[in-house]
Parts: C-alpha cells; sequence; structure tokens
C-alpha cells in the first residue's frame, strides 16, 4: 500500500507537470505560417494564426487530459501487476516466511530434532519441507495479489485527487490492461502447426498478465523455500547460538535470487 501511494504520487505529479500545449502551439506558429501562404498567396495575418491557435488549443485540451488518465492507469496496472507487486511481496516474504522456515530448520539442528526423526524412521525433508512448500504456494500468489490490488487501489485514489482522470475511468483502464483479450492465434488459423501455432499458444498464456503474475509469485516462493532450505541444512552442527546467523544468511542470499530472477 504504502509502495502504491508513494509511486502515484510521483506519477501524477509527473504527469501534471508535463504540459504539452505551449510546445504544440509553438510548432502551430512555425508551420502554419508557410503552409497558409502556400495555400492562398497571401501572408498570415494575426486573425488567421489567433484562430489556428484558438482550435489547436481547444483539440489539446480535450485530448491531452483523457491521454493522461489512460497512460496513469496503464502504467499502474502493467507496473504492480507485471513488476513490483511480485518482487516487493517476495522480497518481504523472504524474512518472514524464508527466514522462520531457515530458523525452524536450524532449531532442529541445534536441538537434535533431525536425528530423533531420522532415528524414527522419518525423513526431516518431508517432515518441514513438504509442508512448508505447499503452505507458501498458496500463500505466495495470494499474498502477491493482496498487495498488488492495495496498491492499485491507492492509485485509483491518487488520481483524481491530483486532476488525472476519475475512479471508474481508471478502473476500467486498469480492468482491459490486466484482463486483455485472448487471440490464440493457433486456434483460430485453419492450418495448425504443431511447431508453431501451439507454441504462440504457450507463450500467449504464459505471459497473460493474471497468468504472468502468479507465475512470478511461485518462482519466487520456489526460490526463498529451497534457499532457506540449504542454508539451514548444510550446518547440521549448527549450535543455538548459530541460528540467527542461519537466518541472516537464508534471508539476504534468498534476497539477492529474487532480485536477480526478476531481472
Amino acid at each position: 500500500l504504502a509502495c502504491g501511494l508513494a509511486i502515484s504520487m510521483l506519477t501524477c505529479d509527473t504527469l501534471q507537470r508535463i504540459d504539452v500545449i505551449d510546445p504544440v502551439l509553438e510548432i502551430v506558429d512555425k508551420e502554419i505560417r508557410p503552409m497558409i501562404k502556400m495555400l492562398t498567396g497571401k501572408e498570415a495575418t494575426s486573425l488567421h494564426l489567433f484562430g489556428v491557435r484558438m482550435k489547436v488549443s481547444g483539440m489539446l485540451k480535450q485530448t491531452v487530459p483523457p491521454a493522461k488518465a489512460a497512460l496513469y492507469a496503464i502504467g499502474m496496472a502493467k507496473l504492480f501487476v507485471l513488476e513490483i507487486g511480485p518482487l516487493l511481496t517476495a522480497l518481504l516474504l523472504c524474512g518472514r516466511i524464508g527466514g522462520s522456515y531457515a530458523g525452524k530448520v536450524a532449531t532442529m539442528h541445534a536441538t537434535a530434532q533431525t536425528k530423533l526423526l531420522k532415528t524414527l524412521g522419518i525423513s526431516p525433508i518431508a517432515w518441514s519441507l513438504f509442508p512448508a512448500v505447499c503452505a507458501g504456494l498458496i500463500a505466495g500468489p495470494l499474498l502477491t495479489s493482496i498487495g498488488t490490488a492495495l496498491a492499485l487501489f491507492a492509485g485509483a485514489q491518487m488520481g483524481p485527487i491530483y486532476g488525472i482522470g476519475s475512479s471508474d475511468k481508471y478502473w476500467e483502464q486498469v480492468r482491459t490492461t490486466i484482463f486483455p483479450d485472448l487471440r490464440l492465434k493457433g486456434l483460430v488459423e485453419e492450418e495448425l502447426q504443431i511447431s508453431g501455432s501451439y507454441y504462440d499458444i504457450l507463450i500467449e498464456l504464459a505471459t497473460y498478465p493474471p497468468v504472468y503474475h502468479v507465475c512470478k509469485a511461485v518462482a519466487f516462493m520456489i526460490i526463498i523455500l529451497g534457499v532457506a532450505e540449504l542454508c539451514a541444512r548444510m550446518r547440521m552442527n549448527v549450535t543455538p547460538r548459530g541460528v540467527p546467523r542461519v537466518i541472516t544468511q537464508s534471508v539476504v542470499t534468498a534476497g539477492l535470487l529474487v532480485i536477480l530472477a526478476d531481472w
């Protein structure tokens, strides 16, 4: 939510400061005078130029605000659904889930719980990792979607405050950006070619914004839990005093790998 407010305020302020009317009118003044002379054979009068300027200015005042509103909504939707939403949520979960899991496994090593599980014939990985993966694969996309929705909601509140469109137009543009029409070229072509058409369908489905959003969240969660598992399992003889070091190593390494994977 805080990131959504910050980015939406910065974007609104930037769009509000952009003025295209004066530069366009300067270009009109330079270009319209020789054009009028070419068409009429006479020099353009001040009245002609004033009329053209008024007409162009009126057209710009009608078209520029909706264009800014559309650009703002599309930018917010694509930025948070495709990039910022999954990345920021994953970085937060590196500490909350990854650090917690690494600390849990390291504590099991430090208190000999792992050896006890092996003595009882129970796999320590199956005991700790599988439930964490199942929970993480559910919680990761869910928390990412909630965070993205809150950021987009913050954008809907900031836009009208800065005079960038209305809330209804914003949500309409966000909806069409997040859920565009699927073309699925391979299904509508008369001759399906396995080498090309099905590959195009797969690429289009994988890059569909909601699917891409969930896939990134799942991939980041696998990285977080995998790094936590490796960092904790590598230190078989860890002591209770070394558990915080395992947690720090897991959080830092997972955060760097998440950023690298997003890049």
